[in-house]
């Protein structure tokens, strides 16, 4: 980061900057985001950004720090009775939801060094701590933490740079969608025409406000998370 330890005048500020940041990524994206608009509008001079944030890495760290470390702080204390099988699905979904709270929000987490900001080590650490007390070797159990975690931002990104994203209303959003299934059927796959017809009008129409993209991606960790629980070995392989 700039600085190993900011004043709190200089914390403040670059909370500030950061706060801008993620509004101007909501507004208009990833692509657009630089330092010379975000000094803009700030009312500052581009130089001028530089005492509070060293470069655009710099920046894009702080912003999936401050995506991140808000919802990864409701995972922490770990309950006394969560189990690894518990803390693994929720660490996934946590992940995910909290990309998808921002226009591109995984894009910004795959842009960062995430180890190197305060959202992430907490959490690998309690994890590590949660798998190996299980009887995990601890280099598994990081490959199982690391597994859960990428799989949320692939699944976040995937939804994020999907061309349905970039269709703001509903009822043209909706075409798209019946048009796409219409010619699924006609190739013919009437299986998966039907299956993501489902999926996609669930995140128009979702039952009890739930999306069933939101059910299957928890099912597809729980999926992934029983196949760790039935491996024959939890130590690394020689």
């Amino acid at each position: 980061m700039s600085a190993e330890h900011p004043t709190p005048a200089v914390e403040e500020r670059r909370q500030t900057i950061v706060a801008a940041a993620l509004t101007l990524l909501d507004e208009d994206g990833f692509d657009k985001l630089s330092l010379r608009r975000l000094a803009t509008h700030l009312g500052m001079h581009a130089p001028g950004l530089y005492w509070y944030i060293e470069s655009k890495q710099d920046l894009y760290d702080l912003m999936a720090e401050a995506i991140l470390t808000p919802r990864f702080a409701a995972l922490l204390p770990v309950a006394p009775d969560m189990s690894w099988e518990t803390w693994l699905v929720e660490l996934a979904c946590t992940t995910r939801q909290a990309l998808l709270s921002h226009r591109d929000g995984a894009r910004v987490a795959g842009s960062a060094f995430l180890l190197r900001t305060n959202a992430l080590p907490p959490v690998i650490e309690t994890s590590l701590e949660i798998l190996e007390a299980s009887g995990f070797d601890r280099l598994v159990a990081l490959g199982a933490t690391m597994t859960a975690i990428r799989y949320a931002i692939g699944s976040a990104l995937g939804e994020q740079v999907s061309p349905f994203a970039a269709i703001g209303d509903d009822d043209e959003k909706m075409k798209a969608i019946r048009s796409l299934g219409a010619s699924m059927e006609a190739a013919p796959w009437p299986r998966m025409a039907d299956a993501y017809r489902q999926l996609f009008e669930s995140d128009l129409n979702p039952t009890g406000g739930v999306r069933d993209r939101d059910r299957v991606f928890r099912w597809s960790v729980q999926m992934f998370v029983r196949g760790l629980a039935t491996s024959s070995s939890f130590e690394a392989p020689k």
